[in-house]
């Protein structure tokens, strides 16, 4: 019996493997085709960008901002929805439902805006499903709400452009999506096909395999590695940004920690990607304090700004 099982489950690994090669050369060509991955997987839709080069302007009235957003119609109903919750229309003077743009945005103010709207983009470009991993969608939006505010700290501390490093900590994990919905899409395809295949062929053993097999992990966390940067780069650079530097930081930060060209707003976003990180793996009691010393050292993160990102609550937007 123990020899059946054990040849049972390296049938299934030997079937996993299998399949994850025919799922390798399907992703790989996808992530590599940037036309279809900017088409199909991810769509911010035309116009955004034009909002963020607005938010990037050293003086903006809310009428240019409101010219701006009102092509955006997913922007205009977002903004629209935040402004009629009961924290927001208490504001004014009537209490009513507010229906007009220029209001909304008045209510808000501009400093709110510019921590709003970029978050609204990243929060549409969250897949919808992720099963079977059902907490990356949660997690990734944590994650990239703290290394935006983190970057965002930094930048004020030392000087830099706080509006990029808030809006490059926050879309660098553009490529994360992208390549988590490529994957568990190209994944169900392939192993679909292949149980077709199987139940064609009349071969149970096979079939059985196949069905109790799901995504892996480890794969998927080896394509994050491998795409992810580069894919985040690629869709910003196709907003052609004309106020908003956020392209050549992308850029520079794709390119690895410890790239001679990287300006300091790509370190900050480095620096602000290893804090995150370190605290995640801290919380779950996988970095030991020489670990996360390392990591510190490696982007150059002073202690006395290792201190205050610890002082700096990460987890939420603080708006009024």
């Amino acid at each position: 019996r123990q020899a059946d099982l054990l040849a049972r489950q390296q049938f299934v690994e030997f079937t996993q493997a299998h399949l994850h090669d025919q799922v390798a050369d399907e992703l790989f060509n996808k992530l590599n085709r940037f036309e279809l991955v900017s088409s199909t997987v991810f769509d911010l839709a035309t116009g955004f960008p034009a909002v963020l080069d607005a938010l990037a302007a050293r003086a903006v009235t809310l009428s240019q901002l409101e010219k701006c957003i009102l092509p955006v119609e997913w922007l205009k109903e977002d903004l629209l929805k935040l402004v009629n919750q009961p924290q927001y229309r208490n504001k004014t003077p009537s209490g009513n439902f507010i229906k007009e743009l220029k209001p909304a945005l008045g209510l808000l103010g501009l400093e709110t805006i510019k921590q709003i709207l970029p978050v609204f983009a990243l929060k549409r470009s969250l897949p919808h499903a992720t099963d079977p991993f059902t907490g990356f969608k949660s997690q990734i939006w944590q994650y990239s709400i703290a290394v935006a505010l983190a970057a965002q700290r930094l930048a004020e501390e030392t000087g830099e452009n706080a509006f990029v490093a808030y809006c490059a900590g926050l879309f660098h994990s553009l490529g994360y999506l992208v390549v988590a919905r490529t994957y568990l899409r190209t994944y169900q395809q392939v192993k679909q096909a292949a149980m077709l295949k199987a139940r064609d062929a009349r071969d149970t053993e096979l079939t059985d395999a196949l069905d109790s097999l799901d995504a892996d992990a480890s794969f998927l966390n080896s394509c994050f590695q491998e795409f992810a940067a580069i894919i985040s780069a690629d869709l910003v650079a196709k907003w052609r940004l004309k106020r908003l530097p956020l392209s050549q930081v992308l850029d520079q930060f794709a390119e690895g920690v410890g790239y001679s060209g990287a300006s300091r707003l790509t370190e900050i976003v480095h620096q602000a990607v290893c804090f995150v990180q370190a605290q995640t793996l801290r919380k779950h009691k996988l970095l030991d304090d020489t670990e996360e010393l390392a990591w510190m050292q490696a982007v150059q993160l002073r202690p006395e700004h290792r201190q205050l990102l610890q002082q700096t609550r990460l987890d939420r937007l603080e708006i009024d």
